[in-house]
């Protein structure tokens, strides 16, 4: 059994130093990354996502059976990766995209309009720490984003109480491997690889020390499990993705 220590999130406060900064520093990083955003994650996590997308897509698949039609929140949704996934292949979702970065909305609004244009899509400015809806959502998704929420408990509330009764909440992040050797290759090129990537592709200075650093504080997949389950939610499952590189982490709120 792992120690409490190792498998505790706790939650600075919304109001807190910590948060104000992190906030801001969110939408400071984003107005020089949106518009390369996606061709940098590409180059720097060699296309990985594109992969691991498919866990998501394969969770909305067994969602949907039998469904007419279901509302989805994509949360901190950036320039609109999951959200256009999804779009793709379900023409029965109206989805809702959410995002701190007012730059990176601004960049899903114009891909948006050039390939969605008929569909139930829209994208707003705002905070996942603030509340957006009650029993609103059939699906809310977060995408290589939780890390970097600084109130977790916070942010999991809202997502709970936003869901309809029996929607689904996936999380889809990066993390870092619990077992050797790869734990040790993995950490070595965040730190020292990764940033003569960020160089090259004239990155925003900080890019790779943040996402070392997030990737660091991001919890144990255990730990976000054990705060689902203490947030009410059923049936969560927990799965790790390429040697735990990423995590794959979801649940269900209760039927009633």
């Amino acid at each position: 059994m792992k120690n409490l220590i190792e498998t505790s999130i706790k939650d600075p406060g919304f109001d807190s130093k910590q948060a104000i900064l992190r906030k801001q520093y969110m939408r400071d990083l984003f107005k020089t990354q949106a518009k390369s955003y996606d061709f940098h994650d590409d180059v720097y996590g060699f296309g990985a996502h594109h992969l691991w997308i498919l866990s998501l897509l394969s969770i909305i698949k067994k969602f949907m059976f039998n469904k007419k039609s279901t509302r989805m929140l994509d949360l901190a949704c950036g320039t609109g990766f999951v959200t256009f996934n999804v779009a793709k292949r379900y023409h029965n979702i109206d989805i809702d995209g959410l995002d701190i970065s007012p730059h990176m909305i601004t960049v899903a609004r114009k891909r948006c309009d050039k390939k969605f244009k008929d569909r139930n899509i829209n994208f707003w400015v705002g905070d996942a720490e603030l509340s957006y809806g009650n029993n609103k959502y059939d699906i809310i998704t977060t995408c290589f984003a939780f890390r970097n929420f600084t109130n977790k408990h916070l942010a999991v509330e809202n997502v709970f109480r936003a869901l309809k009764p029996g929607g689904v909440f996936i999380i889809q992040d990066l993390t870092k491997p619990e077992y050797q050797p790869f734990k040790s290759i993995y950490l070595f090129y965040m730190k020292y690889i990764l940033p003569i990537f960020t160089r090259i592709l004239g990155s925003e200075r900080t890019v790779a020390a943040w996402l070392y650093k997030s990737v660091m504080m991001m919890p144990t997949n255990i730990a976000i499990k054990m705060l689902l389950e203490d947030k009410r939610f059923e049936n969560v499952f927990c799965k790790k993705q390429m040697f735990g590189i990423a995590c794959f982490i979801g649940g269900y709120k209760p039927e009633k």
